[in-house]
């Protein structure tokens, strides 16, 4: 059942092989997940709009999640919601995007699915609008990690195993929660660990079977580099395409 509401799953994560599961998921309370935010892309003839798409505040002019939840949509014409725990009842602030940049070019491949979108004007930062810390290159999580996954998409249950695939997270997850984030607590904070991907046939996507997140430690270089070479002015926008992984 699909609701416009921001849905807390509790897992478990890890770099190797765990359990997985979706224990029910409930409406989440305001101010629980600030750096969450909601995508309204509009394909380039405003033929098409994608609704399903997630996202996080990673600084105060950007937003991380799926290449894909970008890819052929056009920027200009859509925006970003911050603020929203329910997108129809309560108000919420509509941001406009001034770029979109994608790790490379997907083609028809999953991997290397993430996305950094640059907004036109800064976040005012609050109780209910703030950033998420992003994790060190050397974290793990293991069976006994706490970990939420956040998105607007449609309530299921799993219960298969999770593991890494190259740099792709797999847990089980609802369909149609794209570019949302994967959480873990890490001492006294959360740190993302991972964004939504996608679902294939006979592993991940599937009824009772986990979903695949892009792997954020793999990548923090390539948000580091955008995000803070973009803040100085002397600085040529936007920097080197990176190179593919």
């Amino acid at each position: 059942r699909f609701r416009r509401h921001l849905l807390p799953t509790s897992s478990l994560a890890s770099r190797g092989l765990v359990r997985s599961s979706i224990i029910g998921a409930e409406d989440a309370k305001k101010e629980s997940w600030p750096w969450m935010v909601h995508l309204n892309m509009t394909s380039h003839d405003s033929k098409l709009e994608k609704w399903g798409c997630g996202g996080t505040i990673v600084a105060k002019q950007w937003v991380l999640t799926s290449a894909q939840c970008v890819a052929n949509y056009d920027y200009r014409r859509s925006f970003v919601v911050v603020g929203a725990y329910q997108l129809q009842k309560v108000a919420h602030r509509y941001m406009g995007i001034a770029n979109t940049v994608q790790y490379q070019h997907l083609g028809n491949s999953n991997k290397n699915d993430i996305a950094l979108i640059k907004l036109k004007k800064l976040i005012t930062f609050s109780k209910d609008v703030a950033p998420v810390a992003l994790p060190d290159k050397d974290d793990t999580f293991g069976p006994s990690s706490e970990c939420w996954m956040t998105g607007w998409g449609e309530v299921g249950n799993g219960g298969k195993q999770a593991h890494i695939v190259l740099h792709l997270l797999c847990v089980s997850f609802p369909q149609g929660n794209y570019g949302g984030p994967l959480v873990c607590r890490k001492r006294e904070k959360f740190v993302q660990v991972g964004i939504m991907s996608h679902g294939s046939p006979g592993s991940c996507g599937l009824a009772n079977h986990p979903s695949v997140y892009t792997e954020v430690a793999k990548y923090l270089t390539f948000i580091n580099d955008y995000v803070h070479l973009s803040e100085k002015p002397s600085t040529v926008w936007p920097p080197m395409a990176p190179t593919p992984l």
